[in-house]
């Protein structure tokens, strides 16, 4: 019997296809530079794609990718459900990513991102009584809609709790560092502060032993959340008063302190370290970002000193501006004011546009 012209285009068709499935390295490849939406539409498509997409090792390949092309993910704080958006370094046009209010959080409180890592979103939810400051504290994928509820930790007394994530280079390995004051008072020296670790790996909380100092409250930024992960380190500002302090943690537990660069004491105040200081990852090495009075330095920390490697002005900025937050990806650093936005990029211009939202959290999500 004569093969129809039907039955030989769905022959062609399936051996076409049987031949680039067959090349199974190729075939992940391309669809590891598909974005997490599109591939969850593509795993529906039949079974060898299903399959394809569900391994560890496409994970891998495809967070390889995606930190090729990352973005800036921006969080609104107008609703207690965290609208998410995410912005492409270097242009300036916004779109909603996603929207996180996972069952279970506690409504009566907003929700707040306090760090995004290969492609996950770490929030909090503020629990508070009289005496206790804890936090509900969710792990989130906005592109699948997953939400995982931590294990509540330890409460602190009379202290907010600090909150950090530090990440390895799988999408499921992190842990999340709190310090705590138990409501022990030592002596003559106050109160008594422990680091509390969750790992990914054991899915609970323990105790890792004192911690030397107490992470400083950043202006506007929520509860001590303040601190950024470079290099295998997760570290907080401490103090700003001369000789100023950061606190430090590794993937190990081990902890430190180390000191912020040093200003001539002659200078003006306004000339030294100010209140508008940021740590931030500039390309991969751990930097810190001064705002003075019409001019911003930025130090970066180069075998085991600051190196004060730009000083630049910004005339843009108004006199009344309040910088909110500041970020970075790579070598450019963004910066958001209560109604502007600004990313200033290493050895070209400074550009300046509009941004259409009043107060915006602004960190690093891989997407």
């Amino acid at each position: 019997m004569a093969e129809t012209r039907a039955q030989h285009r769905r022959r062609v068709t399936s051996l076409t296809w049987d031949d680039v499935e067959s090349k199974q390295d190729v075939f992940r490849n391309t669809l590891s530079r598909l974005s997490v939406r599109s591939i969850r539409s593509v795993k529906t498509v039949n079974r060898y794609w299903y399959g394809s997409v569900r391994d560890k090792h496409f994970a891998t390949i495809h967070l390889a990718q995606s930190r090729k092309k990352p973005s800036y993910i921006a969080c609104p704080r107008v609703n207690n459900a965290m609208e998410l958006y995410l912005l492409k370094p270097g242009k300036f046009n916004y779109r909603h990513h996603a929207t996180v209010d996972p069952p279970g959080r506690s409504a009566e409180h907003q929700m707040h991102m306090i760090a995004s890592f290969n492609g996950l979103v770490c929030c909090i939810n503020q629990l508070s009584d009289e005496h206790e400051e804890d936090y509900q504290i969710w792990i989130c994928n906005p592109s699948t809609e997953q939400t995982l509820l931590l294990p509540q930790g330890r409460p602190s007394f009379w202290t907010e709790p600090s909150i950090g994530v530090a990440y390895g280079p799988d999408i499921s390995e992190y842990k999340i560092f709190r310090i705590v004051n138990d409501g022990d008072k030592i002596t003559g020296e106050g109160f008594h502060i422990e680091w509390e670790v969750y790992s990914s790996s054991t899915g609970a909380w323990r105790i890792i032993g004192a911690v030397p100092h107490l992470p400083m409250y950043v202006f506007l930024s929520p509860h001590r959340s303040s601190h950024v992960f470079v290099g295998g380190k997760m570290y907080w500002l401490v103090s700003l008063e001369d000789p100023g302090i950061i606190l430090y943690v590794d993937m190990e537990e081990r902890f430190g302190v180390m000191e912020l660069p040093h200003y001539p004491t002659e200078l003006r105040e306004e000339d030294r370290i100010t209140d508008c200081t940021y740590l931030i990852n500039l390309g991969g090495s751990l930097s810190l970002v001064v705002l003075h009075g019409d001019y911003f330095d930025i130090w970066v920390w180069k075998e085991a000193s600051w190196v004060l490697e730009t000083r630049d002005e910004f005339e843009f900025l108004d006199d009344d501006e309040i910088v909110l937050f500041l970020t970075s990806s790579d070598k450019e650093i963004l910066c958001v004011t209560g109604s502007h936005m600004w990313t200033y990029h290493f050895n070209t211009t400074i550009i300046c546009f509009l941004l259409h939202c009043s107060v915006i959290q602004c960190d690093m999500l891989f997407y």
